[in-house]
């Protein structure tokens, strides 16, 4: 059975390449998003080196937008890639509201993806309101919120055909769980957000942790693993635009 990381920052990783073979063992396709222009660079080499297992998402996480001047180069790597990511908003990092840097970074490579007509990856943490607010103004094809944790806002997200992903905090947090239970299924990814450890689990992380996320979603809906693994896969699919069934 194949399985699917729909967010993994595989550059970060010490020997990525070890990640990768060590992935591809597990029939896992990892989705390496990128924080900037040199972990963009890297990823897309990372995918040319192991096409079988490594798409490559190129942009500017917030934390990065205040470093950020030109972004040409983003639109030449955007044509390689898979997918335009991890963008978005958080306020942790540095002003996020309007006209600041990470909101006209944010929204230059939303205008970057639904012109190349490739999916994004969303980030954001405390800023969910904006950075739905800033997707009316574009339409990129697919869209993901990672590791989205707004309850109140789930419905709002899925009723958009918004991909969320849900990640190894799955396992010990009630919140998660009672929004996995009350997605659409249809719109649900797994990712491990590597090389992020959780404390919670022993301080592991990674894309081996995968499995036993589907294996919680199995439970949440009450579904067997394999059918659960398989309606993961369709839906990564899907939004990765390499199958459009399902």
């Amino acid at each position: 059975m194949q399985l699917a990381d729909s967010h993994v920052h595989l550059s970060d990783y010490q020997d990525p390449d070890r990640t990768a073979l060590q992935s591809a063992r597990m029939k896992l396709t990892l989705l390496a998003v990128s924080i900037d222009k040199d972990t963009s660079l890297k990823n897309l080499e990372l995918a040319r080196k192991h096409p079988q297992t490594v798409k490559a998402f190129v942009g500017v996480h917030p934390s990065e937008a205040t470093k950020t001047e030109s972004l040409d180069w983003h639109v030449n790597m955007l044509h390689e890639a898979s997918g335009c990511g991890e963008i978005g908003l958080d306020p942790g990092y540095s002003e996020s509201g309007p006209g600041s840097p990470q909101a006209r970074v944010y929204e230059i490579m939303l205008e970057h993806a639904e012109k190349s007509g490739k999916p994004v990856q969303v980030h954001s943490r405390d800023a969910e309101n904006a950075c739905l607010q800033a997707l009316k103004r574009y339409a990129p094809p697919r869209v993901l919120f990672h590791w989205f944790e707004k309850e109140d806002l789930l419905r709002d997200v899925m009723d958009r055909g918004y991909y969320v992903s849900f990640g190894p905090a799955l396992l010990y947090s009630k919140k998660l769980q009672r929004m996995a239970a009350s997605s659409d299924r249809s719109l649900v990814l797994s990712e491990s957000d590597g090389p992020i450890t959780f404390g919670p689990l022993g301080g592991v992380g990674g894309p081996a942790l995968v499995p036993s996320v589907v294996f919680e979603l199995a439970r949440v809906w009450k579904l067997g693993f394999d059918d659960t693994g398989e309606l993961l896969f369709r839906n990564h699919g899907r939004y990765t635009g390499g199958s459009r069934k399902g």
